[in-house]
C-alpha cells in the first residue's frame, strides 16, 4: 500500500482502488471516513507514479548501489557526456544541490569522473567511467521494464498521447516556473 500526502487529503492506494481519507480541519462529520473516489487530483496521480517509479528504481538498482536520485544523472550521461553539473541540473530541471550530492556519489562509487573544464577552472565536466558505461545497458532495460509496467494497458496510441500531454504539462510547468507566473502575477 501507498500513501500519498497532499496539503489537505490522503490518497491511500489499495491494489484495485483508491480511497480519500478526509483531513480536513473544521469537517469533523468527514473526519476519518473512508469515500471511495477514482477522481484523484493530477497532483496526486503525478506524486503517485513519481514515488512508486522511485521506489522500483531503489530495488531494482539496490545490487549496484544505485539509488533512484542517481539514475536521472547516469542515464542522461549516457546521451550527453562532458558536460557541467549544472548543465544537468538545467536540463533535468532537478535542484543544483540534489545534482551535486548525485554527483558526489557517483564519483565515489566510481560511475563517473570530473575533469576541470579548460575553459572555466571553477567548472568541471563530468563523463562515465568503464563502469558506468557497462551499467548503462542495465539501467536502461529497468526502466524499459518500468515504463512496461506502467503502461500495461495502453495501446501505443494512447501511449503516444500520453507523452504529447505530458511533454506540454512539462512545457507548461517549466515556463510558468521560469516566468515567476503563480498567483496570476507575471
Amino acid at each position: 500500500m501507498t500513501i500519498v500526502v497532499m496539503t489537505t487529503f490522503i490518497w491511500v492506494l489499495v491494489p484495485t482502488k483508491y480511497i480519500m481519507i478526509s483531513k480536513k480541519a473544521g469537517d469533523p462529520e468527514k473526519k476519518g471516513k473512508n469515500k471511495e473516489n477514482s477522481n484523484i487530483p493530477l497532483q496526486g496521480l503525478l506524486s503517485i507514479v513519481l514515488r512508486n517509479h522511485i521506489i522500483f528504481i531503489n530495488k531494482e538498482t539496490k545490487h549496484l548501489n544505485l539509488t533512484g536520485g542517481q539514475l536521472p544523472c547516469l542515464i542522461f550521461l549516457s546521451y550527453k557526456q562532458g558536460i557541467t553539473q549544472d548543465d544537468i541540473a538545467r536540463k533535468l530541471q532537478i535542484d543544483k544541490g540534489a545534482i551535486a550530492r548525485s554527483v558526489k556519489k557517483l564519483e565515489d562509487k566510481e560511475f563517473i569522473r570530473r575533469i576541470p573544464d579548460p575553459e572555466n577552472r571553477r567548472k568541471y565536466l563530468i563523463f562515465l567511467t568503464e563502469k558506468g558505461e557497462q551499467t548503462i545497458p542495465e539501467l536502461k532495460a529497468i526502466e524499459k521494464k518500468w515504463k512496461k509496467i506502467v503502461c500495461h494497458g495502453l495501446t501505443d496510441k494512447e501511449y503516444s498521447q500520453l507523452m504529447k500531454f505530458m511533454n506540454l504539462l512539462a512545457k507548461n510547468s517549466i515556463e510558468t516556473f521560469k516566468n515567476c507566473q503563480f498567483n496570476g502575477e507575471n
